[in-house]
């Protein structure tokens, strides 16, 4: 990982950059006095309502409230992180950008650089292959055969891997990369018994993958004679992860156009060919089922993603891992849709088919996530009989229990209430004691992204629990709730009494032994600096670091509540973990003197004075 970027050098890009020149790049601006005006790029106006200022370098919206600057713009408009937001003002200003990384972190970034250069150079050799090897006929052949334009060729960058065992091999070495540079990309193979290496791809189509910025990360190659297997895929490499990259997605995202949806299909040429046909947002998994990493890629670029399966028993099953995976990020305002298509046709066939118009209109008319997860849930029931409502019931709940709490969550059970014929509230309960189901966690998350609601009276009885065990209220996970709900929303501690400021600055001193304590420290420190900082702008603090890999798991958690709210709870941890704090001094005090009482020693007037008040004090705590 790369090191953390120094926030001198973000200063200076955003002062060189115009925001007039990045927005206009995707909206029509005109100048009326000292603003320019156009439509809203984020929601559907006829009458301009957005303006930016040049003077101000900055952009709002008075229809939907959307504002910013140069890079809160790329960060809404082209659903950028921070970072990348950076990465892509400095490529268009020229400008390098300068880490301050440990000797890990530079060996790393120049691993990385490496690698972009190795794969890189390799897509360029397929291309050039595709117009000059003396077999170029055949694979330009298929490729009219299916229909690809140069334009789409072009845009996919497609190559042709020659029928020889050792071409791009000779190549990438005249270029200066070693053998094993090449085989732990994943280019070549070597034979365990001689040591020997080869090409791994030969005489097949080749589909370079990209990552976001359009960085080459590994290949698909489909053969074009009757080897096998037909599809071949880079082996798991440092820059190549199967399970988590789509296929397509760089392309998706930089077609024109809003992106509104991505469409998950199974293979490169489904892509390739719904694109030729106009069809620019869909993507394709890379030999496996969508997985939970998928899901957490897709939702970051889109509110709504359709899965697009075959109609065959194997189209089915895909469709039922994908519901599976897909039910923990569904939180208010996602969509999931199911779409199947005829026996026998896939995405490429079925396009080249109907056209684009009766393809989309497939898609529009998708099954909902509900529609489909009812229709999986009663396979084989019929509903007639008590025995299959009862059977349904026991199917639902560990899927129910799946999905984040919010508005579908509820309508999904009162929807299974209402199917089986028993009250909601009686399915709640049903609900809440059964067993959570054994799934897999969320990527790179290994607790529950659900906590429970603390009253805000703060009170004892409605107070966290806490043990007063010693200083085990101050343990690690209090400090990393608190520090995960201040990552997930800065603003919460410019809103504290200066009261609960100093309670949360005693908490971080008293916990500078774990990590938790530690970052809740210097979290902190940083705000009181820059208030508004937002999540990504603490994110990038410590980007490239041991914390920072630390904060980046804990900003992984969804929140469910609002800002405001939020700090309602945050205040009530504080307070009740100060009241702890402080019966736990009196506890000790008390138990100190009792001691001193129980050993002959006598109490000075002072001490016995102390004592009455600290059982006084104690008095309501145990009542």
């Amino acid at each position: 990982m790369a090191g953390r970027i120094p926030q001198y050098f973000i200063d200076d890009l955003v002062a060189r950059t115009d925001i007039v020149d990045v927005v206009s790049s995707v909206v029509k601006l005109k100048k009326s006095g000292r603003n320019w005006h156009g439509l809203c790029p984020f929601h559907n106006e006829k009458t301009p309502s957005f303006t930016v200022s040049q003077d101000k370098q900055f952009y709002h919206c008075f229809g939907c409230g959307e504002h910013g600057n140069a890079i809160g713009f790329l960060m809404s408009h082209d659903q950028l992180s921070y970072i990348e937001a950076i990465e892509e003002l400095a490529k268009q200003q020229g400008l390098d950008i300068p880490r301050e990384e440990n000797e890990r972190a530079q060996q790393q970034r120049q691993a990385l650089q490496d690698a972009t250069r190795l794969l890189s150079s390799a897509t360029r050799f397929y291309q050039t292959q595709l117009h000059t090897n003396p077999l170029q006929g055949i694979a330009q052949a298929y490729l009219e055969k299916r229909g690809l334009s140069a334009e789409t060729i072009e845009r996919f960058s497609i190559g042709y891997a020659p029928d020889a065992w050792d071409n791009l091999k000779k190549h990438l070495t005249a270029e200066g990369c070693t053998e094993k540079e090449q085989i732990e990309m994943g280019l070549l193979v070597q034979k365990e018994e001689t040591g020997r290496t080869y090409d791994r791809f030969r005489h097949r189509i080749m589909f370079p993958i990209k990552d976001w910025r359009g960085r080459v990360i590994g290949f698909g190659g489909r053969v074009l004679g009757d080897e096998k297997p037909k599809y071949l895929n880079s082996p798991e490499t440092p820059v190549f992860h199967k399970g988590k990259e789509l296929y397509g997605l760089y392309e998706a995202r930089t077609a024109s156009g809003s992106l509104e949806r991505l469409m998950v299909v199974e293979g490169y040429m489904d892509v390739v060919a719904l694109a030729q046909a106009g069809i620019t947002y869909s993507v394709a998994t890379l030999g496996t089922s969508a997985t939970p990493e998928h899901m957490e890629r897709l939702f970051k670029v889109v509110p709504e993603v359709i899965f697009c399966f075959d109609g065959d028993n194997a189209g089915l099953k895909a469709a039922q891992r994908a519901l599976e995976n897909v039910l923990p990020f569904m939180i208010d305002g996602r969509q999931a849709r199911f779409l199947f298509l005829p026996e026998g046709e896939d995405p490429d066939s079925l396009v080249q088919k109907e056209g684009k118009v009766k393809f989309e209109q497939r898609v529009l008319r998708a099954s909902p996530l509900s529609e489909y997860l009812f229709w999986h849930l009663k396979q084989n029931l019929d509903l007639e009989h008590p025995e299959a409502k009862a059977q349904l019931k026991q199917r639902a709940i560990p899927m129910m229990q799946q999905l984040p709490k919010g508005l579908l969550q509820t309508l999904l059970i009162q929807k299974l209430a209402e199917t089986v014929g028993v009250a909601i509230d009686q399915l709640q309960v049903a609900l809440e004691e059964s067993p959570a189901p054994q799934v897999r966690a969320r990527p790179e998350l290994e607790q529950s992204s659900t906590y429970e609601p603390v009253a805000s009276n703060s009170n004892t009885a409605n107070s966290p629990s806490i043990s007063t065990a010693g200083q085990d209220y101050y343990s690690e996970p209090i400090a990393q709730r608190l520090l995960t709900w201040l990552v997930l929303q800065p603003c919460i501690f410019s809103k504290l009494p200066d009261e609960q400021q100093a309670q949360l600055e005693q908490l971080a001193n008293d916990n500078l032994h774990n990590l938790s304590g530690q970052m809740l420290k210097k979290v902190t420190d940083y705000l009181k600096l820059l208030p508004s900082a937002p999540t990504d702008a603490i994110l990038v603090r410590w980007f490239g670091t041991a914390e920072g890999e630390y904060l980046q798991q804990l900003s992984r958690e969804e929140l469910l509540i609002s800002a405001d709210t939020l700090v309602k709870e945050f205040i009530a941890w504080l307070q009740s973990l100060e009241q702890k704090r402080q019966q736990h001094r009196r506890t000790t005090r008390i138990d100190a003197l009792m001691n001193q009482i129980r050993s002959g020693q006598s109490l000075t007037v002072t001490e016995k004075e102390e004592l009455v008040m600290l059982l006084q004090e104690q008095k309501p705590a145990s009542s």
